[in-house]
């Protein structure tokens, strides 16, 4: 099968990227993948296992794009690596791969960068009705935060507008999109290649805690600062926050304010092998996120990558987890929660490796590349047979926007209904 493959790459600073670097490898033994990016560079050792192609939205190549047999595309909530990915997706019918079940975040960015608040309220208003449109104007206005917002109205569906299927990486999004959405869904562990030979460091003081990744404000960082501020052997451990962080000098002075700063360490943005090497250092991972946006972790992967226990917040895909491969902070408890896991692991730090172990062994036997890579291209060998319905539901909804504005409520049910009865002949002709 032929893949055409749309996705950030590597240098790029998302998960999404390091998720296709990783799964390449398992792809070209199952399909001929064709990567497009809009990137002006990307690490060329991916070229080993696939084509990588540039593209502009505006100018698409289409004689080579319909060359492939199906088009893949990765959807996410940061707009500089997806925005131009949903601009294809809405040209060209393919399979979507949601790395976050909520994408009101990717939305509202797109209309900020236009300065169309009408465009955004009349886009929440069409898929969640006049309480949703209240809420995001309040959003908009800065008088409520997207998190007041995202919950509650996830801006899903926009994103799927020309989907043939979908592809979800958490049962809880799997369940919630299967009972909403027409088109077909399929969840598939998120994969992450288990590298042998790494695993942590073994536990001798001074612990080291690791936190890593995009650190915005549902990372709970300020939590897990004041946690540690309050901790009676706070001086047993340091930490160490790696990647790009939200408010950065604001962190850094409240770092300070807590008495932390010999404690703890911002690093900022570091590559793979240093960040492996960073996780192989350490003792223990803070893994928080609340709220969740419904996505799967690549981090937490990752941390199970080296054998790692992990502090995790009880939501979402998190919550799933087994207890017996995590350790689980309640988002009503956090700092309590916090202290008592940190007072349990210098008490019995076997036990956290015990559980570091049996993470292991899980991504070892739930989220292998191989299972993942032919799992995709199942679905994207089966995406077609949808097309017709597709279009079908695609036709339905347009007409139906229309339709509201001059069908009055005395429009007949009749009416109607040879609506849809014609349109559903439209598509079997």
């Amino acid at each position: 099968m032929r893949l055409n493959w749309f996705s950030p790459l590597p240098p790029a600073r998302t998960g999404v990227a390091r998720y296709t670097a990783a799964l390449l490898p398992a792809l070209r033994r199952v399909a001929q993948i064709t990567v497009w990016t809009d990137q002006a560079v990307w690490d060329q050792s991916l070229e080993q296992h696939a084509s990588v192609r540039r593209y502009d939205a505006d100018r698409l190549p289409w004689a080579e794009l319909n060359r492939a047999d199906a088009t893949v595309y990765h959807l996410g909530n940061e707009a500089r690596f997806h925005a131009p990915i949903l601009a294809v997706s809405r040209q060209l019918p393919g399979v979507v791969v949601l790395h976050d079940l909520c994408l009101q975040y990717l939305f509202t960015a797109l209309y900020r960068d236009r300065n169309d608040r009408d465009g955004y309220l009349e886009l929440v208003r069409r898929h969640h009705g006049s309480a949703g449109a209240t809420a995001a104007a309040a959003h908009w206005d800065g008088i409520g935060t997207i998190e007041d917002v995202a919950e509650l109205y996830p801006l899903t569906r926009p994103a799927l507008a020309r989907a043939l299927s979908v592809v979800v990486h958490t049962r809880e999004a799997f369940e919630r999109l299967r009972r909403d959405e027409r088109r077909p869904v399929a969840y598939i562990a998120l994969p992450h290649p288990a590298a042998a030979g790494r695993v942590a460091a073994p536990a001798q003081p001074p612990f080291r805690l690791i936190c890593f990744g995009h650190i915005g404000p549902n990372r709970r960082i300020d939590a897990l600062l004041e946690a540690l501020a309050q901790f009676p052997d706070r001086a047993r451990f340091r930490l160490a926050i790696y990647g790009e962080v939200w408010e950065r000098e604001r962190l850094r002075r409240r770092i300070y304010s807590l008495g932390l700063a010999s404690l703890v360490t911002l690093h900022g943005f570091i590559d793979d092998a240093a960040l492996a090497d960073a996780l192989a250092d350490a003792h223990l991972a803070i893994n928080l996120r609340y709220p969740t946006m419904g996505e799967a972790s690549l981090s937490q992967l990752q941390i199970w990558d080296h054998a790692l226990p992990s502090l995790v917040s009880s939501a979402g895909w998190y919550a799933g987890l087994p207890p017996d491969t995590v350790a689980f902070v309640r988002p009503e408890q956090e700092r309590a929660d916090l202290q008592a896991h940190l007072g349990a692991f210098l008490d019995d730090p076997d036990r956290f490796a015990r559980m570091g172990l049996n993470g292991r062994r899980r991504l070892e036997t739930q989220h292998a590349p191989d299972d993942y890579a032919r799992a995709v291209v199942d679905v994207a060998a089966t995406a077609a047979a949808f097309h017709p319905q597709a279009v079908a539901f695609e036709l339905a909804e347009r007409v139906g926007v229309e339709l509201g504005r001059w069908l009055t409520p005395a429009s007949t049910p009749d009416t109607l209904r040879r609506i849809a009865e014609e349109i559903e002949a439209l598509t079997r002709a």
